[in-house]
């Protein structure tokens, strides 16, 4: 009985040994299958259209209207330099040639997609493509800076140093052929290269900065992004300080102040009269009226003071007190702001007087 024992024994081991070693053999060849698809891929392209093999970069990544865009191919496994590359636009060539590794063409109106293909032919037969959608979205930056200007002035007020300014940002970004609205986009400003948490957000396509002291240019981007997290525009402006400016006007007894006849350089004729009014206005200096007591009038004749107490700050009384006499006069006018130290400017005329 013991030897019919270890004849089973060993005929139950030596089964066990041999299928542990087809486990083992079965293991191996799986490996290996792993091993080769892992580090010998094939030149297959992925569902998508685009291939492994090669790179499509674009610049601008989020075009204007309209705007030039730059396509680069590149490839880690492919000799671009020797195969046939061929540029398609919207299922049309537009280039082809060997070597054809960059190609421009023009984005389109807002909403408007374009299709572009890249074919590339190596000099083995090998076949690969790369796809890329084009979608423009603009932005307009509208910039309205706070100042002063008389009545009836046409324009806007330029940015002054210490001044304000309002930049509202105006998207041309469209989903499905429809304009998006504002108010479902979000917006990122960025002054000088630092974003602006509290001015940013979904809606926020304003914001009010403030001139730096002391004066420099100021550089301000904006993007868009939508609900998917994506910047589908974006766009900046440099902003620069211009001078506050003075110019001068009759003020008229029976019409008022002659806003439509600026006394230039070339002087003011005051002939007989005896007496005239001349008002300064100071263009562009952050406050809301021309008398403001932060403004600082300093009038002067021939390089005299002249006091103006009394009267209206920003007016000047000339007349004449001498009968039959006759000359030029040399008027200047300096102001500044007493809270916002660099807004300063000065202006002169000349007043010809007599027969």
């Amino acid at each position: 009985m013991l030897s019919t024992f270890y004849i089973w024994y060993g005929i139950i081991i030596r089964a066990m040994i041999d299928i542990s070693k087809k486990i083992t053999a079965f293991s191996f060849l799986a490996a290996l299958v792993i091993f080769s698809v892992t580090f010998y891929p094939t030149k297959a392209q992925t569902a998508s259209g685009q291939s492994s093999a090669i790179t499509l970069s674009v610049s601008p990544q989020t075009p204007q209207p309209g705007e030039n865009v730059n396509l680069t191919l590149s490839s880690y496994s492919l000799n671009l330099d020797t195969s046939k590359i061929t540029w398609y636009v919207d299922g049309v060539a537009g280039a082809e040639n060997i070597g054809q590794k960059t190609f421009t063409t023009q984005a389109k109106n807002s909403g408007e997609s374009t299709a572009i293909r890249a074919v590339v032919e190596g000099t083995d037969g090998s076949t690969n493509e790369v796809d890329q959608e084009i979608n423009p979205a603009g932005i307009d930056l509208i910039l309205e800076p706070t100042g002063y200007v008389p009545p009836f002035y046409k324009g806007k007020p330029l940015f002054v140093s210490q001044g304000s300014v309002r930049l509202i940002a105006i998207p041309n970004v469209t989903e499905n052929g429809t304009l998006v609205d504002s108010s479902n986009l979000i917006f990122q400003w960025k002054e000088n290269g630092t974003i602006l948490e509290s001015s940013s957000g979904l809606g926020q396509d304003s914001v009010i900065i403030n001139g730096t002291v002391p004066t420099e240019d100021i550089t301000m981007d904006v993007s868009i992004i939508d609900s998917s997290g994506t910047t589908v525009a974006e766009t900046s402006k440099i902003i620069s300080a211009s001078q506050p400016k003075i110019l001068f006007y009759e003020d008229n007894p029976l019409y008022g102040e002659l806003f439509n006849k600026a006394i230039t350089t070339s002087g003011y004729y005051l002939g007989q009269k005896e007496e005239v009014d001349i008002d300064a206005e100071p263009y562009f200096f952050t406050v809301a009226t021309n008398d403001n007591s932060n403004l600082n009038y300093q009038w002067s004749m021939n390089g005299n003071s002249i006091d103006t107490t009394g009267g209206k700050i920003n007016q000047l009384v000339l007349r004449q007190t001498t009968a039959n006499l006759a000359g030029t006069a040399s008027i200047s006018l300096d102001i500044n702001d007493l809270a916002q130290i660099f807004q300063y400017t000065s202006a002169d005329f000349s007043v010809n007087f007599g027969q």
